[in-house]
């Protein structure tokens, strides 16, 4: 008798709960919601971003060439089209990912990593915080970037200035024009000043 008088209470109150805060089971999705999912980025509420559908910077790169990407801090854009150029303009940061050969990239603003992973691209434009080349005979013509990876053969960098450099591979070809970098090398490559 004891436990009948307070399930009812008890259960009135979850329901009366239910009822004002709208607690029911999941519907099934609306077709608007099976599509691609967008993408978030962790971080804090001032620095968090999100994708929507039509928001390519954290997509691939959408097919043909000639297409035009916008990144802020946080987002990435990933090209895998072979042959495919893209103009992106990244606002106070945002990732590169070049993962394909032939493509021609160019750059605008202050870039957070471009990393080449393939053979035969083209990277040019302003700065990036890093650039990681993996891959043979890409060239990356840059102004300021702080640090450069390159590992592969016959690959060409050119920058404004940096403050690591580090060259792995055979005959890949690095040269910046001021600045005092660390360099380390490893295989038959050059590194100087121009």
């Amino acid at each position: 008798m004891y436990r009948s008088r307070i399930s009812a209470p008890v259960l009135t109150a979850v329901a009366g709960l239910a009822l004002i805060t709208g607690c029911t089971a999941d519907p099934a999705p609306t077709p608007e919601e099976t599509g691609t999912p967008s993408s978030t980025s962790v971080g804090t509420p001032e620095n968090t971003s999100t994708a929507s559908p039509t928001d390519l910077g954290a997509s691939t790169a959408p097919a043909g060439s000639g297409a035009t990407v916008s990144l802020s801090r946080g987002q990435e854009h990933k090209i895998t089209e072979a042959n495919t150029s893209v103009s992106i303009t990244c606002s106070g940061g945002g990732d590169i990912d070049v993962e394909t050969n032939g493509s021609t990239v160019q750059t605008t603003g202050q870039c957070e990593d471009i990393d080449i992973n393939g053979n035969d691209n083209t990277v040019s434009g302003e700065d990036a915080e890093s650039l990681d080349i993996e891959g043979n005979n890409n060239q990356a013509t840059l102004s300021n970037v702080p640090d450069i990876d390159v590992d592969g053969t016959a690959n060409t960098v050119g920058v404004e200035e940096s403050r690591d450099i580090d060259v792995e591979g055979e005959n890949n070809t690095v040269t910046y024009t001021s600045g005092d970098p660390v360099i380390e090398t490893e295989g038959t490559n050059s590194v100087s000043a121009r």
